[in-house]
């Protein structure tokens, strides 16, 4: 069933970029439906998060709880239910859920991404217990340790610097016959604790109370375990789906092309913020985007139906 209510801005996704944005519209005083469960977001999944400002160590789900609870003072429609199809009507947006159809000025997409999984024997067992999915969010847990790395591209070598200035040793282990990274390739070479080890298959995580041994064939034939402290696998996949039904840009790794600091698509009316949009995947750098998108859409309601009833 549609509601007959045309709110100011639409939020898609209710992780950080999500509920920042959804935090800044109701300051704003634009009405707002953010759409998502903040409860099931990645965040609200995270172990202790340790680089978040203004907390020296906190679980994600606390900060979720704190999120969430700073957004009671304002009159945010928050559906769980994930939106289905988008459909854009003149100046107006409609958004397909199980609980009805809902329409809305602007919309700010913050769907996310999700993590790259290898479903592999073991990598559930030990998720957030030696086994990451972000070496800047956990790097600092494996400082003067040896840890592995899975993975290829630029994102991937620019994650293994970054351990390489932590970890005592990283392992990368890589499907490609090098790391492809051409942007990185000649720091890599310098940095003299990284072991690459190219055309390989990872074929299991153990351990016992954390993860301990990863293993893998060579070549398709060789197989060997390494003893390690830590495992990152690299590489996310954006949750651009929605992005075709609005017609947004998406750059070669599907991640929604956004023009900063407003974080506008080509599209008028449409902002994006957090992991979606690609870049660092990190809860500051999320929040930032949150802000800057509610911030345009604001501006933009402001001039777009300015003179026009609600």
């Amino acid at each position: 069933m549609a509601e007959e209510t045309i709110y100011d801005v639409a939020i898609i996704g209710a992780g950080p970029a999500g509920l920042t944005a959804a935090l800044y519209c109701g300051r704003a005083n634009q009405s707002t439906i953010m759409f998502g469960d903040a409860y099931d977001s990645q965040l609200a999944k995270a172990g202790d998060v340790e680089n978040y400002p203004g907390f020296e160590s906190i679980h994600g789900i606390e900060l979720v709880e704190k999120f969430t609870k700073q957004l009671e003072k304002f009159s945010i429609k928050n559906v769980p239910s994930y939106v289905r199809r988008i459909i854009r009507n003149g100046d107006f947006f409609s958004f397909v859920t199980d609980e009805g159809e809902f329409k809305s000025k602007s919309v700010i997409v913050s769907t996310g991404a999700k993590h790259r999984e290898l479903n592999i024997p073991g990598e559930k067992e030990f998720a957030y217990k030696g086994v990451s999915y972000c070496a800047v969010c956990d790097g600092s847990f494996y400082k003067g340790k040896k840890v592995a790395l899975i993975g290829s591209g630029d994102q991937a070598a620019s994650a293994a610097i970054y351990l390489a200035g932590l970890a005592k040793s990283v392992i990368v282990l890589t499907s490609k016959p090098d790391m492809d990274a051409p942007m990185h390739a000649a720091q890599l070479t310098s940095v003299g604790n990284v072991e690459i080890i190219g055309n390989t298959k990872v074929l299991a995580i153990d351990g016992d109370e954390f993860a301990e041994h990863i293993k893998f064939a060579i070549n398709g034939g060789q197989e060997k375990t390494e003893r390690i402290d830590g495992i990152f696998i690299e590489g996310g996949v954006p949750n651009s789906v929605l992005a075709n039904d609005l017609g947004l840009e998406l750059d070669v790794k599907g991640n929604i092309v956004v023009f900063r600091p407003e974080q506008s698509t080509k599209i008028e009316g449409v902002f994006a913020a957090g992991d979606v949009t690609g870049g660092l995947h990190q809860i500051s750098k999320a929040v930032g985007e949150g802000a800057c998108a509610a911030v345009s859409a604001a501006i933009y309601i402001k001039k777009k139906f300015k003179g026009r009833s609600r």
